[in-house]
């Protein structure tokens, strides 16, 4: 009997952008805890700092402020972050077309390598898509972030006598 290596066969491929199901209304779902307690912060800091005497006007313009100082900003800018190292973070907001053929048994052993990138004409929906996935994404990062951070308050915390 022969033993065959495990060669990984590079594949020419391009990216074409992903367009989920109902223009990623998943992303936002992903995303409301992380922007609904920004937005909660958001609405106190501005009603703390305004002048204007009217609660329900406060709130309505806070939240127009966020939605354009910071859900549009921060979502297309992280979108375009993650899109733009797809090997790095696994082809998010990604389609892979190869440009050969790939056999059912060697889909998950082929590495494909990059020719041209394609992204979707801009419009309401791919934009609130792009919004969507980019807010899911800092939202990603934001749990990795405090799951490394944890242990090192944790045991800060211990330290200085809570918890005991």
């Amino acid at each position: 009997m022969s033993e065959e290596k495990n060669v990984r066969r590079e594949v020419k491929a391009d990216l074409v952008e992903s367009t989920p199901t109902w223009a990623g209304l998943g992303y936002w779902i992903l995303a409301a805890p992380t922007l609904g307690f920004l937005a909660w912060l958001w609405v106190d800091l501005i009603g703390a700092l305004s002048p204007i005497a009217s609660g329900w006007l406060n709130v309505l313009i806070a939240l127009l402020l966020f939605a354009l100082l910071i859900v549009l900003p921060f979502g297309y800018l992280a979108y375009l972050l993650i899109t733009a190292f797809p090997a790095l973070f696994q082809h998010a907001g990604w389609e892979v077309v190869p440009l050969e053929d790939v056999r059912l048994e060697e889909v998950y052993a082929v590495r494909y390598r990059y020719q041209a990138r394609r992204r979707g004409r801009l419009t309401w929906e791919r934009l609130l898509m792009r919004l969507g996935q980019g807010w899911t994404f800092l939202e990603i990062a934001l749990i990795l972030g405090s799951a490394l951070a944890l242990p090192a308050i944790m045991l800060s915390a211990g330290r200085f006598g809570f918890g005991s």
